[in-house]
Order: C-alpha cells, then structure tokens, then sequence
C-alpha cells in the first residue's frame, strides 16, 4: 500500500505543475497551436489568456491577439484589444461588435463608437457614447466623445449638455492636477470650441460669444467650424482683414 500511496501523493503534486509547464511552452510556442486547438475548451482558454497576458495593448500586438481568439473565439479581452488594437475601417466595427457583444464595458462601447465615427455614423456612435457613459459617468472623455458626434448626428442640444458638463470636469481636473495642465488645458480648449458651434446652432449667439470671449480673450470673435472628428476656430476679424 505505501508505494500506492506515495504514487497518488507524486501525482497530486506533480499534475499542478506539468499542467502550469504545460501552459507556458504551449503560450510561448505556437507551432504548438494545431495541438492545442483540438484540446478541450477549458485547456484552450488557459493558454489564451496566458499568451493575451503577454500581448500587452499597443497596436503591434494585433498579430498575438489574433492568435489568442483563434485558441479561444470567444475570450472577451481579446475581442475588447482588437477592437481598440485595429486600425479605422469595417474591420474594427466588427471586433468592436463582438466585443461589445461578449462584454458590455465603457472602454468597448468607446471603442464601438470610435470606429462608427471614423465610418462616419455619428448618430450610432452618439449612441455607443452615450452607453459607455452609462457604465462610466463623469468621464470627460466620454462626454466630449458623445457631444461631438451629436452635434455632427443633428442633436444639438445634446451636444451642448455633453459639452457643458466635459468642461466643468475639465476645470476641475485642472484645479486638483496642476501637474497635467498640457493635457488638461488642450481638452478645455476642445470643450469650449466645440460649445461655440453647439450654442450657434442652438441659436443661443450671446453665449457662443461669451464663449469665444472666454476661450480667446484676444479675438474680436469666433469663426468655428466641425472638421471631421474635431473642431477648427479661427479669429473672425482677421480673416475680414485678408
């Protein structure tokens, strides 16, 4: 009975291991991959969430992350990275789709939203904004992503509420980090200049001026326009002057 015993003891303490062993090689080889995809769906999801692991998010990470939903059609995080990993097109609605599909997070829906704009939807991605606001409210980011493709989508009202509150995140963002004043200077730059176009287009002119005031101090008044995926503002009274 001992060596019985001591054969199930080994066992117990070594199955752990070779499968961990097991995982590493087949996540750092893909040539294991036409064995590993004939495993079970369990075994196949481990070692993609171990070789995701390593995928880290920068956009030359595609060609893992593409291997990782090979091994495992349905793993989420992979779906969420090359939503945001792929270039603009049709390609990126479609992982941004599934992986709004498989998880319904502000940062897909973002991503779903960016690549409706970039295909120039702006009512769907108004929309695709508006439901990652859902899961992260005061966002500035968001909002300012909202309210620009509202505003091109036709609803500006809507625009103007997004936009309203965006700046008055911002400016308290600058208020508690003085250390991010570029960053923090450059989307209240963008809040404001985009609330020009809204409040004209709201008919609300004393207001679009006041805001030029405000952002420009030194121009005479505002000449702002929507450019594709942002705004262009220029001083009215110096392009009279050409």
């Amino acid at each position: 009975m001992r060596p019985v015993l001591w054969g199930l003891l080994l066992t117990v303490v070594c199955l752990p291991m070779a499968f961990v062993l097991f995982l590493v090689v087949a996540a750092g080889v893909p040539a294991f991959d036409v064995f590993t995809t004939k495993l079970p769906s369990g075994i196949r999801s481990s070692v993609a969430d171990v070789t995701l692991s390593k995928a880290g998010y920068e956009k030359n990470a595609r060609a893992v992350i593409d291997r990782v939903i090979r091994l495992d059609p349905e793993n989420a995080d992979a779906w969420g990275r090359r939503c945001h990993a792929t270039a603009e097109g049709g390609s990126q609605r479609e992982a941004c789709n599934k992986a709004v599909a498989l998880d319904p997070t502000a940062w897909n829906f973002e991503g779903l939203g960016s690549a409706q704009e970039h295909e120039r939807d702006y009512c769907a991605a108004e929309n695709s904004y508006t439901s990652a606001i859902r899961y992260s409210q005061n966002d500035a980011g968001l909002l300012r992503d909202m309210a620009r493709a509202a505003l091109h989508c036709g609803h500006a009202w809507a625009s103007v509420a997004g936009f309203e509150v965006a700046e008055g995140l911002d400016v308290k963002s600058a208020a508690n980090d003085p250390n991010d004043e570029d960053d923090t200077a450059a989307d209240l730059l963008a809040d404001r200049e985009f609330l020009v176009v809204a409040y004209n287009r709201t008919k609300q002119s004393g207001k679009a001026t006041a805001m030029c005031t405000k952002t420009h101090p030194d121009w005479a008044s505002c000449n702002c326009d929507l450019t594709e995926m942002g705004v262009r503002c220029t001083n009215a009274s110096s392009e009279a002057k050409r």
